[in-house]
């Protein structure tokens, strides 16, 4: 074998022995040999540089060399991505124990992954639920039609059921973002006949088609109304910062162990619906229009009753 096909035999073996964990100079000369390469440790050192050189974080310590980082990326396919990352991301929002350490994994993943595969998960988030509160069921289809929608900022049809209206007709809207609220997944878009961004549940959209026209969805998102909510430990335990339909919402822990979520809202009609359920578990802060529509519907629900 040459010196040069040697050398590069050796530098992968190395790769490939510190991908599985931390290994000493030792167990790394043994790899070596087990591989038929034998070489002394000042080469060993040399190969460790080339692979830093390459762009492999290898550091040093007591214990010995550890492989923190790599410029090589995952080939997660672009739903894979998607898939993965949701469980990881939501998972940790939810889980009080293991959250950081699942935030933690999560962002290791999306260094390790291409950046357009990144850019399609973020396009619009998809909930894996155990089971569904959707009546009627939500329609994959539909819901894969508005995440390209999101992803390519493309106008979309849809034939859209609303309770409010209690109409069933077919609506143009340009999707901003697709999110997971209330065991239900929900669509912010703007909708042109309306001249406003709306609030859409996923399982009432019987039917999407993408248009070819285009859209910057950042001016629509300077337009979404902002909330503010104190929830209790309960509360927030259970539910995380889904309270507010936003994947960019804030979280701010109180010392009795709730905590104070901070994002936006496309409809503050069922924002405050969806707050009402927790009861005194949560605390509606702000912003105004929000505020003010929750304390109308407490006063007029209390009305009833009295």
């Amino acid at each position: 074998m040459g010196e040069r096909m040697e050398a590069t035999r050796g530098t992968l073996i190395l790769l490939q022995t510190l991908a599985e964990r931390p290994k000493t100079q030792r167990q790394l000369m043994d790899a070596l040999q087990d591989s038929g390469i034998y070489r002394d440790e000042r080469t060993l050192r040399r190969w460790l540089e080339v692979l830093r050189e390459a762009g492999f974080e290898i550091l040093r310590d007591s214990r010995g060399y550890e492989l923190q980082g790599s410029p090589v990326r995952i080939s997660f396919s672009e739903y894979e991505t998607l898939a993965t990352l949701t469980v990881l991301e939501s998972l940790a929002v939810r889980e009080p124990v293991y959250g950081d350490h699942l935030a933690s994994a999560a962002q290791k993943l999306r260094e390790a992954l291409p950046e357009e595969a990144l850019r399609f998960a973020d396009s619009g988030r998809i909930e894996f639920a155990i089971d569904s509160a959707s009546d009627p069921p939500e329609d994959p289809e539909v819901i894969d039609v508005l995440r390209r929608a999101a992803h390519q900022r493309r106008r979309v049809e849809i034939l859209y059921h609303s309770l409010q209206s209690e109409t069933v007709r077919r609506r143009q809207v340009e999707p901003i973002r697709i999110y997971y609220a209330q065991r239900a997944h929900r669509l912010d878009a703007y909708e042109y006949e309306e001249g406003r961004v709306i609030e859409f549940r996923i399982n009432r959209i019987k039917e999407a088609s993408l248009l070819p026209e285009k859209f910057a969805p950042e001016t629509h998102r300077q337009s979404l109304d902002t909330a503010r909510v104190r929830l209790s430990t309960k509360a927030y335990t259970a539910l995380g910062k889904t309270v507010i339909p936003d994947d960019d919402a804030t979280i701010e822990l109180l010392d009795d162990g709730g905590a104070i979520i901070t994002g936006t809202t496309p409809s503050v009609f069922w924002t405050v619906r969806d707050l009402a359920a927790l009861g005194p578990e949560a605390e509606v802060l702000g912003g105004p229009e929000l505020k003010a529509a929750f304390l109308s519907f407490l006063e007029e629900t209390s009305a009833k009753y009295s």
